[in-house]
């Protein structure tokens, strides 16, 4: 049997880092851990998901030492850290794809960015309109904090548009499960949440995330961030988890 690999010991008396935020993010993270941990005399504690803008929140109030993010932080929360003297930094750690998902019945196959514009800020209110059933759209969107919400905001809407008044909002399991569940909504998720036998991904531009990831036009930045410059500690695992983040198996996430 392999003897086991030496661990390096790091320099901090206080060798341990906290984790917390985003449930997208989580399980890259805790394999990423669970790998550094047999290589270095360090505690990873990967707090439970809930959500990136709690990530966020924790790291103001001091109580995690980086925050996991699916996406960019509020302006309540940049003008929170620029406050205290120490805006924030982060790290990107890969980027996920955000899809457009429906129930599986439905038989559009494929919307443009601007059909997706039209149908989440209500200007297109019919299935029909893109080549669907004569039948109304209902739109489920996420908590307009969370991390992958404020990316799909950005990328889908931009700057001027607003979520058609009729949008349901919902947290990501709720929306996956309504979206498989309602032959009429349309919703979006990260890739890692979605689970191909429940819902159907559209393909948007006519690009597939599964076929052309590095063209797929709608993802949300994974980031690790600290409040300031990361300390050595941090520093290391950050770059540990860059290096050595892959795709466990999909599940569900809170953003």
């Amino acid at each position: 049997m392999n003897a086991p690999l030496p661990r390096a010991p790091l320099p901090e008396a206080a060798a341990a880092l906290q984790l917390t935020g985003s449930t997208t993010l989580q399980p890259y993270m805790q394999l990423a851990a669970e790998a550094y941990m047999q290589l270095h005399d360090v505690r990873v504690v990967i707090n439970g998901g809930c959500g990136s803008a709690r990530g966020f929140k924790a790291l103001i109030d001091g109580t995690t030492d980086i925050a996991m993010a699916s996406g960019p932080a509020s302006e309540s929360i940049v003008s929170a850290a620029v406050a205290r003297g120490a805006p924030l930094h982060a790290t990107i750690i890969r980027r996920d794809a955000i899809l457009a998902v429906v129930h599986p019945s439905n038989p559009v196959q494929a919307l443009t960015l601007r059909q997706l514009n039209n149908i989440f800020t209500g200007r297109t209110t019919n299935w029909h309109a893109v080549g669907g059933l004569d039948r109304r759209i209902e739109v489920l969107v996420g908590p307009p904090a969370g991390g992958v919400s404020i990316s799909w905001r950005q990328l889908v809407l931009g700057s001027e548009d607003t979520y058609t008044a009729s949008s349901q909002v919902l947290g990501a399991a709720a929306r996956l499960a309504q979206a498989a569940a309602r032959p009429d909504a349309i919703t979006f998720m990260p890739q890692m949440a979605v689970l191909p036998a429940r819902v159907k991904a559209l393909r948007i531009d006519g690009l597939a995330a599964e076929s052309s990831p590095q063209q797929y036009p709608l993802y949300a930045p994974m980031m690790l961030v600290t409040l300031g410059p990361p300390s050595p500690a941090a520093t290391r695992f950050m770059a540990h988890a860059a290096r050595t983040a892959t795709a466990p198996a999909r599940g569900e996430s809170r953003e």
